[in-house]
């Protein structure tokens, strides 16, 4: 444990038994209210810190399997919360009578119709005589690509364009010795030399030429009418490998499910009836996965598998086709086996584009937008007095990205995203600050309504809080401020981000004077923008603030655990903004709203290790301690050194080190320019993991 973090406890003991210190202004502003604040009992307060614990020991259980907008489980989050809320007291009465509030959430697309989604190829002798038909159905030899044209039937000629690939660069051109236009072009996913790392593209790396949208677009160009992509060995591997991955772990999932129902007592009668049902819902999951085990053996893509529309590619349906399919059509015209042209292309580098004559293909795609439905979850204390008519907001997002894909910074990884602090965090800080504020205001006979929202499809671009925003459940005019959680379980060094400060007149000191006796080291950031719920209310005219405790290298993956989060610390900052909310509850005066930046950059911890002390010495940052066998020690960084610059950046404040050391990574190389004893040097060195 450090000094600092020691210090910290010792305050955060102290706060307990000492008052917030108030001045004349703020006293004005709260008037009688601040002394008809309801101080907690003991047992209150340690129920409270319980509760933290066991929200977000239940949000971020496996069970919940991330909490996507499009998984089920979501719902389970959602009737938690409601119920949660129910049991502190709030009123449930708004948003239909029972505080869920639907909100559509487009998702990609989906398929209108099975039967209108097909691959029909007729095979032609030399007179022109139909000798076969073949008609590949949705999941059975054929898949259409939400990347493409989402209703359109074409019947064209059959070409096959290789990689698909024009690149000036590499003097390569797949549509070379074709002619594609008015034509259906069949091409294999990504580029030349894949698995080459000696290839000309770029190594085993995509250049862009394998992007799917690129691919499409510059079919378009040579003429073509539709595409059909043929996904190459090594992505059909990994499909299976993914999808055996994930059957195993809902076939895990079910044998501890079925374990569970044979342990419950008959009497427990509700928990044998969700348990059932989830042992229902996962037995048919693990079905459906096994037809997608099938569909990934022959090669076909999903329907999402191959991106969005960009404006160009939308013009011309998209389908994946099996590999099967595939090589029948080639064998037969006498170019060998799909294996076969694929490996010709790939060592020598050179187009083996061709014409398939005897086959004309009909593509049929009818898709249309996917939306679900998931729900904000609100409660809310009714306001008393004459400041009843207004209100102020707290929120914080319990969607989170699922168990990977959309969303998620581990690509490829299919493994539950518990996002134990972002958000099931600030979910649970935000019923905590509900039970704290229904106890304090109990006593007040004068202040605003609160509203406490969970927001549904924040992961998807803050959905949740825009449609709040849009369809109030309280006038917006009428709300004066909003409170946003996002990511506060994992407090590092004392540092609490605060966002917002300068959306209204007052609100720094409001925070500042809620922290004397907290003593947090906080970073305040005027701008009420952001990539969080708080962006929503802030461009609809109402003053933001927004608690934060930084990105950290869990972010979006599925190491964001529960026994990272930091209770204790988690436990101040919900009783710090409780005070603060409290405030803005009772003062007379509602904040006035100031525009500010919208340009911001979003805080991260410190991962990476410098290994140096500096401090302002005569307007130049110099090195008064460096760490033994640190990165800067290696490097040859000295005492007295006075810091210029460190990469592109210059160092005029000991704040500009610590930043480009909080932007960086262990492994990251460092160039930093000093001046010693009056000569210039430029010292070279790589970061460190910092240690814990």
């Amino acid at each position: 444990m450090s000094v600092i973090s020691a210090c910290h406890r010792v305050s955060y003991l102290l706060c307990v038994i000492v008052s917030f210190g108030v001045n004349a202004v703020a006293q004005d502003q709260l008037g009688n209210n601040r002394l008809a604040e309801r101080r907690l009992t003991e047992h209150e307060s340690e129920a409270l810190r319980t509760h933290l614990q066991e929200d977000i020991e239940f949000l971020a259980s496996d069970d919940l399997r991330g909490r996507s907008v499009t998984d089920d489980s979501i719902n389970q989050a959602r009737d938690y919360i409601q119920t949660r809320m129910e049991n502190i007291g709030l009123q449930m009465d708004l948003a239909g009578g029972d505080g869920l509030q639907p909100v559509d959430i487009e998702v990609g697309s989906q398929v209108r119709s099975d039967d209108a989604n097909a691959l029909v190829l007729t095979n032609f002798d030399d007179t022109g005589k139909t000798v076969s038909e073949r008609e590949l159905k949705l999941g059975d030899g054929m898949s259409p690509l939400s990347v493409g044209n989402e209703r359109s039937i074409v019947t064209a000629r059959l070409v096959f364009a290789g990689y698909g690939v024009t690149s000036d660069e590499h003097e390569y051109d797949d549509y070379a010795n074709i002619d594609a236009k008015g034509a259906i072009v069949m091409m294999l996913r990504k580029e030349p030399g894949p698995d080459d790392p000696n290839s000309p593209f770029d190594g085993v790396r995509n250049t862009q030429n394998a992007f799917f949208a690129i691919k499409i677009e510059n079919a378009i160009r040579h003429g073509a009418t539709g595409v059909l992509i043929i996904n190459d060995p090594a992505s059909v591997q990994k499909a299976i490998a993914d999808e055996v991955e994930r059957r195993e772990l809902e076939e895990r999932r079910l044998a501890e499910l079925v374990t569970l129902q044979n342990e419950l007592p008959p009497e427990a009668v509700r928990n044998l009836a969700a348990t059932k049902d989830k042992i229902e819902r996962t037995k048919s999951l693990i079905e459906s996965i096994g037809q997608n085990i099938t569909k990934a053996e022959r090669g076909v893509l999903n329907l999402a598998d191959a991106g969005v529309q960009t404006d160009r590619s939308k013009a011309i349906p998209v389908a994946s086709i099996a590999r099967d399919i595939v090589d029948e059509l080639f064998q037969n015209a006498g170019e060998g086996s799909l294996n076969d042209v694929e490996r010709q292309i790939n060592e020598t580098y050179q187009p083996h584009s061709f014409s398939i004559p005897s086959v004309r293909a009909k593509l049929s795609v009818d898709l249309k937008p996917a939306v679900i439905s998931s729900d904000n979850v609100i409660g809310h204390i009714p306001g008393k007095g004459p400041l009843a008519s207004q209100t102020i907001v707290l929120g914080g997002h319990y969607d989170h990205v699922g168990m990977g894909g959309y969303g998620s910074l581990a690509p490829g990884t299919i493994a539950v995203h518990n996002g134990a602090d972002d958000n099931a965090s600030g979910t649970a800080a935000m019923l905590s600050c509900a039970d704290l504020l229904a106890k304090k205001l109990e006593t007040s006979d004068n202040h605003r309504g609160v509203v406490f929202i969970a927001f549904t499809g924040e992961e998807r671009g803050l959905l949740g809080s825009q449609y709040y925003v849009e369809h109030p459940q309280l006038p917006i005019e009428r709300t004066t401020a909003m409170i946003n959680f996002d990511m506060v379980g994992r407090l590092r060094d004392n540092e609490l981000t605060v966002y917002g400060i300068g959306t209204a007149t007052g609100l720094e000191s409001l925070v500042d004077e809620a922290n004397q006796a907290f003593r947090f080291d906080l970073y305040k950031v005027a701008s009420g923008y952001g990539p969080s719920d708080h962006q929503s209310f802030y461009r609809a005219g109402v003053p933001v603030l927004f608690f934060f405790t930084g990105l950290h290298n869990d972010y979006h993956r599925p190491s964001d655990d529960f026994d990272k989060i930091d209770f204790g610390n988690l436990g101040r900052i919900t009783d710090m903004v409780s005070n603060v909310a409290y405030r803005l509850a009772v003062m007379p005066r509602r904040p006035v709203y100031s525009e500010t930046d919208s340009r911001v950059q979003i805080r991260r911890q410190m991962t990476a290790y410098l290994g140096v002390r500096v401090s302002l010495k005569s307007e130049s940052v110099e090195v008064v301690e460096v760490t033994p066998e640190g990165p800067a020690a290696k490097a040859g960084l000295a005492v007295g050194d006075q810091l210029r610059s460190v990469g592109r950046k210059e160092i005029r404040t000991t704040e500009d080190l610590l930043s480009w050391v909080r932007n960086h990574s262990a492994g990251d190389t460092f160039a930093i320019e000093l001046v010693r004893e009056g000569t210039s040097k430029t010292l070279t060195g790589k970061l460190e993991k910092r240690p814990e």
